[in-house]
């Protein structure tokens, strides 16, 4: 017996990984479908205690709306299932450029994430046919986090261009 007989495939990527994720996609993707309520994470007072009751209250009018059930959390759950899925194709292309990698799974994300609650907001829907609250206030923060970390990763991309710039020039005068 020869190490030839153990003939086996390239590796492409980590299996597991791949299968958390596809399973996340698939998780988020329902969520979006189906318009699930995001939790609520901040609290104005209390120990969480007002956040939980906010979240419970969503999850009440979600389960108490008779008919299709339509919230802007859709595009926020929607995108997460779109970085799940890129970075699955990612993962099974580990040939793929930092870039190019980058582009596949941030740009669609970023697309949904911000065009989504913005046109919902301009358009004056509510963000949710089962709750009350305005889309309002979630599109401006959603689009203001998206825009300032593009800013930064902008600002990050071209430190780095003149860092590298500037290290080729010390050494050419050396």
């Amino acid at each position: 017996m020869s190490i030839s007989d153990f003939e086996v495939e390239p590796r492409t990527g980590s299996r597991f990984g791949v299968v958390v994720l596809g399973i996340a996609s698939a998780i988020a993707g329902g969520l979006a479908i189906i318009g699930w309520p995001l939790p609520v994470i901040s609290s104005t007072h209390g120990r969480g205690q007002h956040a939980w009751a906010r979240t419970i209250r969503g999850v009440q009018d979600w389960l108490s709306h008779d008919g299709w059930r339509m919230s802007g959390a859709s595009w926020i759950y929607g995108a997460l299932a779109v970085v799940a899925a890129a970075a699955v194709v990612v993962l099974l292309h580990p040939s793929w450029s930092g870039r190019s990698a980058s582009l596949i799974v941030v740009v669609p994300a970023g697309v949904l994430l911000v065009v989504g609650p913005a046109l919902q907001w301009a358009l004056g829907l509510p963000w949710s046919n089962y709750g009350s609250g305005s889309a309002g206030g979630t599109a401006i923060g959603i689009i203001s986090t998206v825009v300032c970390g593009a800013a930064l990763m902008g600002f990050r991309r071209a430190a780095r261009r003149k860092a590298r710039r500037d290290q080729d020039q010390g050494t050419l005068a050396h």
